[in-house]
């Protein structure tokens, strides 16, 4: 059996993305795969190439239902599955709801990808300006939210299973424009959480 290895590296430079897949050959036919922010963006992006190789997709959404309705119609002519699950992963016991949802609809899982985040007016500030609530904000929708979900991801899956955490290159290793530090902070805690 092949290793079940993804890697998705995110590089970002201003609000602009670029995002770069490294494959490698194995099955994702019947994988059970929840995907934070996949409505649109990055996260439709993989969904939709992971529904292609016959992955079944939990598709995330916060606010955006009828993004997150077109993306599961995507997944379905694809000729793969999923459902739509609603939730603020800046709330631990919504992001607790997301994976009882899950449990629910799958029964288990194989992969679980955090890429959600919150809309930029929500953290985009500069440190001497930025608001105690909007640095939460960031902090919550990265660090808190990956911490909260790998563990109930984990439990909810077999040997093999894989999480896979999305972040942005400059902000959480170098530091970024001023604006977003909220956001790069939150980010480095990210993945510190991951190593």
């Amino acid at each position: 059996m092949l290793q079940f290895l993804v890697e998705v590296l995110i590089y970002a430079q201003c609000l602009r993305c670029r995002a770069a897949v490294v494959e490698v050959p194995m099955s994702f036919q019947g994988k059970k795969v929840l995907i934070t922010g996949s409505s649109r963006g990055i996260g439709r992006g993989i969904a939709l190439k992971l529904a292609e190789k016959g992955a079944r997709v939990a598709v995330h959404y916060y606010r955006n239902r009828e993004a997150a309705e077109e993306t599961l119609g995507k997944i379905r002519k694809l000729g793969s599955d999923g459902f739509l699950v609603q939730a603020d992963v800046c709330r631990p016991e919504e992001v607790r709801r997301i994976f009882e949802q899950v449990r629910s609809e799958f029964g288990s899982l194989d992969i679980f990808v955090s890429n959600a985040r919150t809309e930029a007016p929500t953290f985009y500030e500069a440190p001497m300006a930025i608001t105690l609530d909007k640095w939460d904000t960031a902090m919550d929708s990265q660090a808190k939210a990956f911490l909260v979900a790998a563990r109930e991801a984990a439990a909810m899956m077999s040997k093999g299973g894989r999480i896979v955490a999305i972040s942005f290159a400059p902000g959480g290793r170098f530091g970024s424009w001023q604006p977003w530090v909220a956001m790069g902070a939150a980010k480095a805690a990210m993945e510190v959480l991951v190593r």
